[in-house]
């Protein structure tokens, strides 16, 4: 049996009645963006483990820098001078948004997937319990 709990994590029922994290996925998605617009700024999103990472596909240049919320730092991320696809990883955690950029806007768009790398732990919930 499985079941996914607050934060869209899987876990699995074990024999003897406790619960255990799926660690066969080791990413989650925390965003997912899509337009065609030239120049966006997207929501905040948080990380919370030291490693996540974005991944673009566009028909058009495209630049996509990151931000974080509390020390305005900032730092580019991809730039693609053609059509395709890439990614890149960010080693911080924190409260980000994306500054997405498209050079030349036709009538094709970008796609950008912001995942967080899962921790690999055999984190235990507490045993089930039946009701009655």
């Amino acid at each position: 049996m499985h079941a996914i709990d607050e934060n869209g994590r899987s876990l699995i029922l074990n024999e003897d009645g406790s619960w255990q994290f799926d660690n066969s996925k080791e990413w989650r998605v925390v965003r997912t963006y899509m337009g065609d617009s030239t120049d966006k700024n997207t929501d905040l999103f948080e990380i919370n483990n030291p490693q996540w990472r974005v991944r673009v596909s566009t028909e058009e240049s495209l630049s996509v820098n990151w931000n974080e919320k509390e020390s305005s730092d900032f730092d580019y991320l991809i730039s693609m001078d053609f059509p395709g696809s890439d990614e890149s990883y960010v080693y911080l955690r924190g409260i980000f948004y994306l500054e997405i950029r498209l050079d030349f806007v036709t009538t094709q768009s970008a796609k950008s997937v912001i995942a967080q790398k899962l921790e690999r732990k055999n984190a235990k919930l507490p045993p089930r319990t039946e009701a009655t």
